[in-house]
C-alpha cells in the first residue's frame, strides 16, 4: 500500500486461485493510527487481561485497553477484563506473564527502553508456555541522544529470548499480525512480539479494516475452548486435548514450573524446547496466514515480495520502509529502466530461512536497509 492510498489491499491470492471471491469477512472501514486500530479494535476485544506500563510510542495502547477497561466494556467472548497500569516495564511484563499462564488471554505495551528494562522476564516466559502478546511500538534505544521515534534497535535487542516475533510494514498488517500472531501463539505455547515501526507506523492516521467480531469468534476461539493438541509433545503433557490457553499454575491441579536444574537436565530442557516447541512454530504461521486470507481476502506469507520476478536488484527491509521501496522500485523501473523489487521480512522470529533464500535465489544485488546500528558487530542481524 503506497503512502497515498486510503484502503489497505490485500496481497496477491495465493498460486492457482484465479478467480476473486467475496471473502466471508472483509472488514469493517475505520479512520484511526496503528495504535488504535491494534489496541481499540482487536486487544481489548478478545483478552482477558492488560498488564502494562506506559512509553512513548506505546502508550496510548495502555491508554486505550484502560479506557475499555473503565467502561466495563466486555470482549467478544462475553468475558470482563482486568487493567493494570504497573510501576515499570520489568514489573508489567512479569505480571502479564504470570496472568497468561494462569490460563488468561493477555496483552502487554512497550516501546524502547521498556523492552530492555524487561529483558530478563522474556527468556522464562517461553519457558513456562507463555501465550501472551507483547505489542511493540518499535523505537530507538537512548545512545548518544534519547529519540522516541521508530528504530529497531529495541526489539533487535530480544531476537534471542525464544519469542516469536511479526513486523507489519504498516497497520493493517500490524492489527492482522495481532489475530495471526494469538492463534500461533496458542497452538505453539509461546509468547510472541508484534511489531510495528514507532510513530510512523504507530501514530499514522489512514482509513483501515477492522474485523468482524464474528471473525475474532470464529479465527481465535474462546480460551477457555478444549482443543485437540497439536503435537506429539503437546499431548504427552496434556493428553488428547487441552485448553485454548492452558492454566499452568492451577491450584487444583498444581505442577512443578520453572524449576532450578543442574547442568546435564538443563541443557536437556533447552534441546528438547527447541525440537519439541521451536520447530513446529513456522508451520503453524503459514496454516494461520492461510486460514486468515481464507476468512478475510488479506494473503500474508512468511515474506512479502514485491515485482521480484525479474528483478536484477531486490531491498529487503523490515516495516514501513518497504512501502516507500516499493514506489521507488516503480519509479526505477519506469525512469531508468531498473528491474528492481523488494521485499519485506514479515516474520524476524523464527527466522525464515528457507523461505527468503528462495525469495533472493538468481538476484544479482541485495540491498538490506535496517533501521538500527549494532555497535561493534561488523553489521546488524538481518544482514
Amino acid at each position: 500500500m503506497s503512502s497515498t492510498s486510503t484502503v489497505p489491499q490485500a496481497e496477491a491470492r495465493p498460486k492457482g486461485q484465479t478467480a476473486r471471491r467475496v471473502p466471508k469477512y472483509p472488514g469493517i472501514r475505520v479512520t484511526c493510527n496503528g495504535n488504535q486500530l491494534v489496541t481499540q479494535y482487536i486487544e481489548t476485544r478478545i483478552t482477558e487481561g492488560g498488564v502494562f506500563y506506559p512509553i512513548t510510542p506505546s502508550t496510548e495502547g495502555g491508554e486505550i485497553y484502560q479506557q475499555s477497561f473503565a467502561q466495563g466494556e466486555l470482549n467478544v467472548f462475553g468475558a470482563q477484563k482486568i487493567a493494570v497500569e504497573c510501576e515499570g516495564e520489568h514489573a508489567a511484563q512479569g505480571g502479564a506473564t504470570a496472568y497468561s499462564v494462569a490460563g488468561c488471554r493477555t496483552v502487554n505495551f512497550t516501546s524502547g527502553q521498556g523492552i530492555v528494562y524487561a529483558m530478563e522476564q522474556y527468556y522464562h516466559a517461553s519457558g513456562k508456555l507463555s501465550t501472551m502478546v507483547l505489542e511493540v511500538g518499535a523505537r530507538a534505544l537512548t545512545k548518544h541522544a534519547l529519540n522516541v521515534h521508530c528504530g529497531h534497535d529495541d526489539f533487535y535487542a530480544a531476537l534471542d529470548t525464544g519469542w516469536t516475533m511479526m513486523v507489519g510494514k504498516d497497520a493493517q498488517q500490524a492489527a492482522d499480525h495481532a489475530m495471526i500472531m494469538r492463534k500461533v501463539n496458542e497452538l505453539a505455547l509461546n509468547p510472541g512480539m508484534n511489531i510495528q515501526d514507532g510513530m510512523l507506523t504507530t501514530h499514522s492516521e489512514r482509513t483501515y479494516l477492522a474485523p468482524e467480531a464474528d471473525l475474532l469468534r470464529e479465527y481465535l476461539g474462546a480460551p477457555d475452548e478444549m482443543i485437540d493438541c497439536p503435537t506429539p509433545a503437546q499431548r504427552e503433557l496434556f493428553g488428547p486435548k487441552r485448553r485454548r490457553v492452558p492454566e499452568m499454575m492451577d491450584l487444583k491441579n498444581p505442577i512443578l514450573l520453572g524449576p532450578v536444574q543442574n547442568q546435564e537436565h538443563h541443557m536437556n530442557g533447552v534441546v528438547a524446547r527447541r525440537n519439541n516447541f521451536n520447530e513446529p512454530i513456522l508451520k503453524f504461521i503459514e496454516q494461520a496466514y492461510e486460514e486468515f486470507g481464507h476468512l478475510t481476502g488479506r494473503y500474508y506469507h512468511l515474506v512479502t515480495e514485491y515485482k521480484t520476478e525479474d528483478a536484477d536488484t531486490v531491498f529487503v527491509s523490515l516495516g514501513c520502509a518497504a512501502e516507500n521501496i516499493e514506489a521507488a522500485c516503480d519509479y526505477l523501473r519506469e525512469q531508468r529502466n531498473a528491474k528492481a523489487g523488494s521485499i519485506h521480512v514479515n516474520v524476524i522470529r523464527p527466522f525464515p530461512e528457507a523461505a527468503i533464500i528462495n525469495a533472493l535465489r538468481g538476484k544479482k544485488n541485495v540491498i538490506v536497509l535496517e533501521r538500527t546500528d549494532e555497535a561493534l558487530a561488523a553489521t546488524a542481524s538481518l544482514r
